[in-house]
């Protein structure tokens, strides 16, 4: 079949006396000299070495863990903020378009601008460390189990008379390296354990450190995906969208042209939307600040620290309605959204 095997290196190391080191870990290619290939001690408290490969056809290694902003609300500016929203020209920014939805997108804008000139923040890598309890510990006895297996495999290319001795040493160095690992992981977790305890129930300093306990949290384990016009979607938004436009693909059904159906016409109409500034207000004000912030990026502190001016009434076109509910308005489905456009146009 024209394939080549490059792993020349035994990958399975065995800590039993007297068995012996094979290479069960193959790398099988039709291109060759395309790829490079070396061999390393093992990782954690597997048998098997860590084999990589390098191919100048791999996709360029999209880092999908980005950035995480962190606001620091205690240290923010909130009058300078309120003052922001209260002479800000709503209309001539938000509400210039015909789009409720380019609107709503603009309200959110201004609402992120805001936070930026008057909440203090730092952006931080997320995922943080795959393996926090990992300690200095670990890492001196993984650096002895990474000498003891180069000192092996080099008496072993050698064939060195202390081959045995060799070997020994690194099985001490690779079970030494297994017992700081378990007692890392059971110092951390006794440690977490203890913090909850003192936690209350449900704060959320309680179910931080319950997902930190969980370790493999939200994990993407789903490959990249071929597009239509041939390339490779490797994150999570284009792997959704690409399901999505499959999905909606097989959904079509076909009509053969059938004419389609008549509905009986209907003379009611929807009832006329009041909605108060106070009722606003008084919505804002009850918001949860503990609650995680929505696709949209802003947060409900924000809105219930500024809840007098963003529940004021506005000049914008939508007569009457207040920005902050104008701007859950349009969030609304199309038919909906369509009614209520027509009745404050009217």
């Amino acid at each position: 079949m024209g394939l080549s095997q490059l792993v020349k290196q035994a990958t399975r190391v065995p800590d039993v006396v007297g068995h012996t080191a094979n290479c069960l870990d193959l790398l099988l290619t039709t291109d060759p000299d395309r790829c490079i290939v070396t061999v390393s001690s093992p990782i954690g408290t597997s048998d098997h070495c860590l084999v990589k490969s390098v191919s100048t056809f791999s996709p360029p290694d999209c880092d999908s863990r980005g950035e995480r902003r962190m606001w620091r609300y205690k240290s923010a500016d909130w009058d300078e903020m309120r003052h922001f929203f209260a002479s800000y020209p709503w209309q001539q920014v938000c509400f210039s378009s015909e789009d409720p939805s380019s609107c709503a997108d603009a309200i959110s804008d201004v609402v992120r601008q805001a936070m930026e000139y008057y909440i203090p923040y730092s952006d931080v890598p997320v995922g943080g460390s795959a393996h926090p309890w990992f300690n200095a510990d670990c890492a001196e006895a993984e650096k002895r189990k990474h000498s003891a297996f180069l000192a092996w495999a080099d008496a072993r290319d050698r064939k060195a008379p202390d081959l045995s001795s060799k070997k020994r040493a690194f099985n001490h160095a690779a079970k030494s390296y297994k017992k700081a690992l378990r007692r890392a992981r059971f110092d951390r977790i006794t440690h977490i354990g203890k913090k909850l305890s003192a936690q209350p129930s449900g704060s959320r300093a309680f179910w931080s450190l319950a997902k930190s306990v969980e370790a493999n949290f939200c994990r993407p384990t789903l490959p990249p995906l071929v597009k239509p016009d041939g390339t490779l979607a490797h994150t999570a938004r284009e792997k959704a969208g690409l399901f999505a436009s499959l999905f909606a693909h097989n959904s079509r059904l076909d009509t053969s042209s059938a004419t389609p159906p008549s509905l009986p016409h209907c003379d009611s109409s929807m009832s006329e939307v009041r909605i108060r500034n106070k009722e606003v207000l008084r919505a804002l004000c009850r918001l949860d600040v503990n609650k995680a912030s929505g696709p949209d990026g802003v947060p409900a502190i924000v809105l219930k620290a500024c809840a007098p001016e963003l529940s004021r009434e506005s000049d914008c076109p939508i007569v009457a309605v207040p920005l902050v509910v104008a701007y859950f308005v349009v969030r609304l489905d199309k038919p909906t959204l369509e009614r209520l456009t027509s009745m404050f146009k009217g």
